[in-house]
């Protein structure tokens, strides 16, 4: 199999599109076509159902396009072993873990396209764990997650934590100052939160099973900022780092609260691909510019009023 082969591949199953393929890789429809039939024949199998619209990958084609991704990328690494000084440019694939993402695309990501203006950065959002596993196979160059203080990233990967940070019991300015909150008082009014998987929500659960009811969500979504604009309006009650969320449009309308019977505390870690080639430096920039925002505690500004919850 030759390598424009897979990446016609690649790119049709990107696009969903044969169409839109051709247009991306400036070839005919025709030419797309021959090469993915190619491609086919010599693996044996069939890549897309063509029964479909958009086009959609059989479960062999999910299969090869894990694989295709790796090669592509071993390709581009044996390019940049040997590219000398030259600028880093090209894609850059980065994973953001969903309470991360008000924090990549400020400062971050303008220091990135400030000092390497060739380089493309395509975000992508999930949870961490998968985050993880994608930079373990290749599938992203690097990326930007959370764990719990007492966890970090596995050993083969390149691994900076970046800040721990307190996680805080957020509320709008007027359910704040009506009452010294309890948890369980917390819990009948009800949590705007993250979907399952989410570790707020999930020591939350643990610190309400201390109470006896279960946890009361009555709003749940990733956007960090839609979230805190639910919170904001009283909706209910959010859990956040408060530097983290600083940068969302809606942080200076929420109020902490102080909580003694819950406490948890995450790790910000920036993770890199085995094998960064040409673009190592973009991840150097990234951690000095992740740090400037996230300096230690003892660096950083005041946080924002507390309001007290009773035990």
């Amino acid at each position: 199999m030759k390598l424009n082969e897979i990446r016609t591949f690649v790119a049709v199953a990107e696009a969903q599109s044969v169409q839109e393929a051709a247009h991306r890789l400036g070839l005919t429809q025709s030419a797309v076509s021959r090469l993915i039939q190619r491609l086919e024949a010599e693996l044996g199998v069939s890549l897309f159902d063509r029964q479909t619209k958009p086009l959609a990958l059989t479960r062999d084609g999910e299969m090869a396009l894990a694989h295709a991704h790796r090669v592509l990328k071993a390709t581009d690494e044996l390019s940049d072993a040997f590219a000398g000084a030259a600028q880093p440019q090209g894609l850059l694939r980065l994973g953001v873990a969903h309470v991360l993402t008000s924090i990549a695309a400020h400062h971050p990501l303008d220091r990135l396209r400030a000092a390497f203006p060739g380089l493309t950065v395509r975000l992508h959002s999930d949870w961490s764990t998968p985050l993880v596993e994608q930079v373990r196979n290749g599938t992203l160059d690097g990326a930007l997650v959370l764990t719990h203080d007492a966890q970090t990233p596995p050993d083969d990967l390149d691994a900076v934590c970046i800040s721990r940070e307190p996680v805080r019991v957020v509320a709008s300015a007027e359910l704040a100052g009506q009452r010294d909150w309890t948890l369980p008082a917390m819990n009948a009014v009800g949590w705007v939160l993250q979907p399952d998987g989410c570790q707020y929500r999930t020591a939350m659960s643990r610190a309400m099973a201390q109470h006896g009811p279960a946890l009361n969500v009555t709003v749940e979504g990733f956007d960090q900022s839609l979230l805190l604009s639910l919170v904001a309006r009283g909706v209910g009650f959010g859990l956040a780092p408060l530097r983290l969320i600083a940068p969302t449009l809606h942080a200076a309308q929420v109020r902490p609260l102080e909580t003694p019977d819950f406490a948890l505390t995450v790790a910000v870690w920036l993770l890199r691909g085995r094998f960064t080639g040409r673009i190592g430096p973009v991840f150097d920039v990234l951690e000095d510019s992740l740090l400037d925002l996230l300096p230690p505690a003892e660096e950083a500004p005041l946080p924002l009023p507390c309001h007290s919850a009773a035990e």
